[in-house]
């Protein structure tokens, strides 16, 4: 073998060298363009985000999503049709073996690794810039963090979850790329959990030194100073380093709380001046809002989901019932900060921000793309990550300060459902606390964490736990529709039932390998090793062995018409038992 592959690249070299003379070797081979400049660098950097929407595939694999074809509690049950077979497969926690279209694995992984991909181009250029004597420590620090968050997101959906250095070296992660590719059949190996979450913890910190806001238009559009702090105080908090997710989060909100309060969400603007859904949306979205730090648009069908044709897996009945229609240890029955938009009680609701953007390419005919907004990170989750990383570190008190002052960003006075003290403030205490998340009472508010399952050195007091629970039971609330609340479940494995049709209920034990979703179906088919499917906890064959079926990878188009007169359908909820 060693002599064909000698003799081959003897005739390569002949070859090549009898053209040398031709003029057309002179010019490039091909019609790439050269990134030769600091200029073609940004430019190249607005591709080194996703269009793709990794929370949907989360967020239908948890408690957030219900089957609207499931018996009620009255027993009846629907007859509704999912936007596609994957949802199906998804709400089972099964292999997508069905689609490649948007919000599929697929999708997701594509548009991941297409990101990383223009990070890698840019860093490559980069360095070649910064050998000429061109400073290049600003467009170095967003390629970096980039290409960090984009390997994030690959491991908080395909992988199990951080568990301790020990027993994260023996699940698998996925491939870190740090060059760009350019062969054409390349052999990739996922090393482990350990390995991928190594390599983000080391490209976050090259990165952090060297990011700037100097030259975007926009920062919100791009990972701008803030926004990187806020990603690295999650990391921190998903692998528990507490004190690092204090220091980071501090630096996002500082440690004054009149100054935190002022960078949280304006709800009261949100749920009283707002007056229908596609105002309220922008408002969310909005790039000049403090409260959002990192703003992208994606090409997903998820908000299509919640129209009465496609309506089966919704936002809706438990999964509302104890979050936006629930009580809390501060606020009574419904949770004051939220407008809940619905398309009927029996299709069920959703967020503002959840809504979709419409562009048009032929407005004769109403045919376009819809689009969805991703608030990546923004100033109230950071808030509940410093809130969590207190509690761990049993300063209750300031946990207990942070989640009191994310609840009062939320104190929208709405029939005075949130308790509060003479000056106005959310009147939460550690004793509410305890008081409302204990062991046998409000037990869908306080679930079995396994913390000591995943690591045994990982341990809680009983108050700990209560605040613990307190800071998840926010998060919920806070990240809905947006599929943190999967990576919550994971962290803590929390266990849950998913009820499909009249099917004998799904549980996920806090060890299901499910909780690592599996590859897409070509990746495996290429080669990669696929996710284990052993030991399910309610013994449903999950390996989806059908054959796959390929498609086109192009966005799903919707009728303008159609996509207004649903829209005149959807009214904000204002009634608790609607």
């Amino acid at each position: 073998m060693k002599t064909k592959y000698s003799i081959i690249y003897i005739i390569t070299l002949a070859f090549v060298a009898g053209l040398s003379g031709c003029n057309f070797l002179d010019k490039n081979p091909d019609m790439r363009a050269s990134i030769d400049t600091k200029e073609k660098v940004r430019l190249l950097l607005v591709s080194a985000y996703t269009n793709a929407n990794a929370g949907v595939i989360c967020e239908f694999s948890s408690d957030n999503i219900i089957d609207n074809n499931s018996p009620d509690n009255t027993g009846h049950a629907n007859s509704l049709l999912a936007l596609d077979k994957m949802y199906d497969e998804i709400f089972a926690w099964q292999p997508v073996v069905s689609s490649g279209q948007q919000d599929s694995p697929k999708y997701i992984w594509d548009g991941c690794y297409s990101a990383i991909a223009a990070c890698n181009q840019a860093l490559q250029a980069i360095e070649e810039l910064e050998k000429k004597g061109i400073s290049m420590n600003a467009e170095k620090g967003e390629a970096l963090m980039s290409r960090a968050y984009h390997h994030f997101l690959l491991a908080t959906v395909f992988c199990q979850t951080w568990k301790d250095e020990t027993q994260s070296k023996q699940d698998s992660g996925i491939h870190y790329m740090r060059e760009p590719e350019t062969r054409v059949k390349p052999v990739y190996y996922r090393g482990s959990v350990y390995d991928t979450y190594k390599a983000i913890q080391e490209d976050i910190e090259a990165a952090l030194p060297l990011i700037s806001d100097e030259y975007y238009t926009v920062p919100r559009y791009h990972f701008n100073v803030k926004a990187a702090h806020a990603f690295a105080a999650r990391f921190y908090l998903y692998t528990r380093q507490w004190d690092k997710v204090i220091r980071e989060a501090d630096y996002v909100l500082t440690a004054d709380d009149a100054t935190t309060l002022s960078l949280l969400f304006d709800a009261r603007y949100a749920l009283v001046d707002c007056t229908d859904i596609q105002t309220e949306m922008n408002a969310w979205i909005d790039a000049k809002s403090p409260a959002n730090l990192l703003i992208y648009t994606t090409m997903s069908q998820a908000s299509y989901t919640v129209f009465s044709t496609y309506g089966r897996y919704q936002f809706n009945r438990d999964a509302r019932n104890f979050t936006t229609s629930g009580a809390g240890p501060c606020w009574k029955s419904r949770f004051p900060g939220y407008s809940v938009w619905s398309a009927g009680q029996e299709y069920g609701s959703l967020l503002a921000y959840f809504y979709y953007l419409f562009e048009y390419t032929d407005k004769v005919n109403g045919y376009g793309f819809i689009h969805g907004v991703t608030r990546a990170f923004t100033t109230n989750e950071t808030l509940l990550c410093r809130a969590e990383a207190k509690a761990q570190l049993n300063d209750l008190s300031g946990a207990v300060n942070d989640l009191r002052m994310w609840a009062q960003g939320y104190d929208v006075n709405d029939g005075n459902r949130m308790d509060t003290t003479a000056n106005g403030d959310v009147n939460l205490t550690l004793a509410k606390i305890k008081n409302f998340y204990t062991d046998g009472a409000n037990a869908n508010w306080s679930p079995i964490l396994h913390n000591t399952d995943i690591s045994s050195s990982w341990t809680m007091s009983a108050d700990q736990l209560a605040v613990v629970r307190c800071a998840l039971h926010f998060r919920r609330l806070e990240t809905i529709h947006t599929g943190l609340r999967w990576h919550d479940l994971k962290r803590y494995g929390i266990e849950i039932t998913h009820r499909q049709g009249t099917s004998p209920v799904r549980t996920l034990v806090w060890n299901d390998d499910r909780r690592a979703i599996q590859l897409p179906q070509e990746v495996i088919l290429a080669g990669m090793a696929a996710n284990p499917r052993v030991n399910l906890g309610d013994n449903v064959d999950g390996s989806g062995a059908s054959a796959v079926a390929i498609t086109n990878n192009e966005p799903v188009k919707t009728s303008g018409l159609e996509a207004k007169t649903l829209g005149a359908q959807i009214i904000r909820v204002t009634n608790d038992n609607e």
